[in-house]
């Protein structure tokens, strides 16, 4: 993951730098290999860089025609199809995410649908005077704002506007009961009082500091479900798993995944040994002691019929003291849900394992 935010500020108040670089210094967990601010006259952007596509020249800000800046947070799985559709087009990296500013030049605010992806895409637009947000159909990629009299600032993260004083720290208790009863929260409604979410699917555009138009892009296509036979139900599964696995495997770093034994993670798995000629590196946590389900001999088994590299971790009782904290803190909002404890660990071996 990277990390974005920016600031467009109003002609009273004017752009404040210091509360650009503690956004970015608040992000900086997000994105290790690189971090820039950019600025010109009320607008300010900020990007904290995870290297995965291009890694030596893809760095952000990325620009496009007629001035135009992005900064983004996530992945473009189809940008090979989007580079070959725009042949005319002279790209200045190879990103990932460079496509996006140039679809945006085309097709304006509808750029995203051409989009495969996860992401949060911010784009400044000089000659419209408008800053435009974008967020993935599904809200993989998490993106937050606050309108104010000062300007609109967004971020990747929450804490982020709090830590630069945007937002006033005030809990909202609609949202807290919805917490409390779901055990996460839905809609532009946040924990926080001031504090909203771009929706999934959402791209708004910002002038002068204010919200001024709304689109969103629906997850799913429209339509009821088509009747087909089992055998081209089955096939076109097939075709559309190995698809989506293959282009999710596009890096210029090593990659990984974590495997728990059960049919969904199995099934990638299966799919990554037909699309790879070297051993998949499959990761998997165990719970010695607990009360709890331990796939790991499961998980064993399916690696090695499918002949991947399968690496074991523990999480125990001191891990959970140990990391509950850090975990926590590191959240880009409240949710209740204790796989975040495991997942952290796994994540934490594999960037150890894989640097």
């Amino acid at each position: 993951m990277c990390g974005i935010a920016g600031i467009m500020a109003t002609e009273e108040s004017g752009l404040d730098f210091a509360k650009l670089e503690t956004m970015k210094t608040e992000l900086k967990h997000r994105g290790p290999d690189g971090e820039a601010v950019w600025s010109k006259d009320k607008i300010g952007l900020v990007h904290t860089r995870l290297s995965i596509i291009d890694v030596e020249n893809g760095v952000q800000p990325l620009f496009g025609p007629a001035g135009t800046v992005l900064v983004a947070n996530g992945e473009i799985y189809n940008y090979v199809e989007l580079r070959n559709e725009m042949l005319e087009t002279q790209f200045k990296t190879n990103s990932d995410c460079e496509p996006a500013v140039h679809y945006y030049c085309k097709y304006g605010l509808d750029f995203c649908d051409w989009l495969r992806g996860m992401y949060a895409i911010a784009i400044f637009d000089p000659g419209e005077r408008r800053l435009v947000l974008s967020r993935d159909p599904f809200g993989i990629k998490p993106l937050y704002y606050v309108q104010s009299e000062q300007g609109f600032v967004f971020a990747s993260e929450a804490q982020a506007l709090l830590a630069a004083g945007f937002g006033n720290g005030k809990l909202n208790e609609r949202t807290i009961n919805e917490l409390l009863q779901l055990q996460f929260t839905t809609g532009a409604s946040t924990p926080y009082l001031g504090i909203e979410r771009v929706l999934p699917g959402e791209t708004i555009a910002v002038v002068d500091g204010k919200i001024v138009e709304r689109r969103r892009r629906r997850a799913l296509p429209r339509g009821g479900p088509r009747k087909l036979s089992e055998a081209d139900a089955l096939g076109g599964l097939e075709r559309a798993l190995i698809d989506s696995v293959d282009v999710h495997q596009r890096s210029d770093v090593p990659y990984a995944m974590f495997l728990s034994g059960g049919v969904d993670s199995s099934v990638i798995l299966s799919c990554m040994a037909r699309l790879n000629d070297l051993p998949v590196t499959a990761y998997t946590i165990g719970f010695p002691g607990a009360k709890v389900a331990d796939e790991r001999q499961k998980a064993g088994i399916i690696a090695k019929s499918l002949g991947a590299k399968h690496i074991e971790v523990t999480f125990d009782q001191d891990d959970f003291w140990k990391l509950l904290p850090r975990v926590t803190a590191a959240m880009d909002e409240p949710a209740a849900d204790y796989a975040i404890l495991p997942t952290w660990k796994l994540a934490q071996t594999a960037a150890i394992n894989h640097k």
